[in-house]
């Protein structure tokens, strides 16, 4: 039988979070990084999430204060931007399910096809219903992406 002593360790993970370039009008995504090995290795990309979906999980189950939220909108406010946020979970499946698997904005695979040059493109995006983004390919062209409420749709962005 494992003690309760034992049962209640928590693991601190490190949560990187860096907003990748803007497109057109609208602000880039904001990539979602793990550190699954207590920083012996780069963090693992879990995925992209957008602002709604960042949000969301910031505010679930009160585990960041609001001075740490202000600071993770501050950070995020600029292309390029980063800041680690550090988390205390059971273990590290816990922590990563709940970062890729939040009810409502689960990061699920996105793909779509370049109308310009016909290039296949797929990414793990986690986004709320209805929530609108873009996407440019190696190309040039610009796609516009609407999450629905069960699965993807795509639509392509006026060349800006």
């Amino acid at each position: 039988m494992i003690s309760s002593a034992v049962a209640s360790v928590r693991k601190t993970f490190a949560i990187v979070l860096a907003r990748l370039p803007r497109i057109a009008d609208m602000p880039g995504l904001i990539s979602l990084k793990v550190d699954t090995t207590e920083g012996v290795k780069a963090p693992a990309r879990v995925g992209t999430l957008t602002d709604a979906a960042l949000r969301s999980r910031l505010g679930h189950f009160d585990a960041h204060s609001a001075n740490e939220i202000a600071a993770v909108r501050k950070a995020l406010a600029i292309d390029s931007g980063e800041i680690i946020l550090y988390e205390s979970w059971p273990g590290l499946a816990g922590c990563l399910q709940f970062w890729h698997s939040f009810i409502g904005s689960q990061i699920r695979p996105v793909e779509w096809t370049c109308e310009k040059c016909g290039a296949p493109a797929r990414e793990s995006i986690g986004g709320s219903t209805g929530e609108t983004f873009l996407r440019r390919c190696a190309c040039g062209q610009v796609m516009r992406i609407t999450i629905p409420r069960y699965g993807w749709a795509e639509t392509p962005a006026a060349q800006r």
